[in-house]
């Protein structure tokens, strides 16, 4: 954590029946044991969410479990951003989030702008339209956990020889891995990645026993704020047309942008104005004729 005139700001925190843990990286929770937060109970997937730092902010994952993750009595469906004082409940643990440093909530654009250089540290990273996804490989790019996101990320590009019990991450990011790997650094660069109009990251969350983590997020290329911005829409215009073209509903969209449905539903009205339209499907026709999509 940043250190301003010799005061140390308070950690973020997590408060369970286990104890409290410090927030200070990517923090993993589920039924194995060598989770940050383990949870014995078979309704806990084995890799079942993760907490990271985002924009300053703290945001919850799930990390595709068979019984999700609730946040303050609601299943989240995507990325959550975290406020002070915010119950998490998985399987039969409840977890208080706990972050005296924030202040007023903090409406700060959840996408962040595209630039051509990739951040420098994972909390300088926009957040994806989609929920981050986690890979567990070994230094030389093997498989061990998280098949289906690699294939979703990668599909025919990985590689498996005959026999084989794992499949391997493609070149390109097998050499990207070696590098982190010879690198004795604490600060690694995400490898982005342009496939089929997105753009894949990964990013070293941590490594521990010779295993690499890696967190996956794809974001779209195709209907940008910025981009959006230029349809005449304002920012918060151009974040929610965003997810509307992304497929979420007004609920959904509500929940990722910390907002009432009530100013989603008055955004939307705003955006059809100045679109000419009269409903969601119009407008998502609309936007991508104009943006040539």
């Amino acid at each position: 954590m940043p250190v301003n005139a010799g005061m140390k700001e308070q950690p973020a925190l997590l408060k369970w029946s286990g104890g409290v843990y410090t927030l200070q990286g990517p923090c993993f929770i589920g039924r194995r044991s060598d989770n940050d937060i383990p949870i014995s109970n078979v309704q806990a997937s084995r890799r079942h969410a993760v907490l990271m730092n985002l924009n300053d902010d703290w945001w919850i994952n799930d990390l595709g479990s068979r019984n999700g993750v609730i946040v303050n009595g609601l299943r989240i469906s995507c990325a959550r951003r975290l406020k002070n004082g915010d119950e998490i409940r998985i399987a039969n643990q409840r977890l208080f989030f706990s972050n005296s440093a924030q202040s007023a909530p903090h409406h700060s654009s959840i996408m962040g702008k595209t630039t051509e250089l990739a951040p420098q540290t994972m909390s300088d990273a926009p957040l994806s339209s989609a929920a981050c996804e986690l890979l567990i490989v070994t230094e030389q790019g093997e498989i061990l956990e998280g098949d289906k996101a690699a294939h979703w990320f990668f599909g025919k590009s990985l590689e498996r020889a005959p026999g084989a019990p794992h499949y391997f991450l493609p070149p390109t990011v097998r050499q990207w891995l070696q590098q982190l790997a010879d690198e004795n650094e604490n600060i690694f660069p995400p490898l982005e990645m342009e496939q089929e109009g997105h753009r894949i990251v990964l990013s070293l969350a941590r490594c521990r026993d010779n295993r690499f983590y890696l967190l996956g997020r794809v974001e779209s290329l195709q209907v940008s704020i910025e981009r959006l911005q230029s349809l005449g829409l304002t920012e918060r215009e151009a974040e929610v047309m965003h997810w509307v073209c992304e497929g979420k509903n007004n609920p959904e969209i509500a929940q990722i942008l910390d907002v009432t449905l009530h100013t989603v539903n008055r955004h939307n009205e705003h955006i059809f104005r100045k679109l000419a339209v009269d409903n969601r499907h119009k407008a998502i026709k609309t936007v991508k004729e104009r943006l040539g999509v």
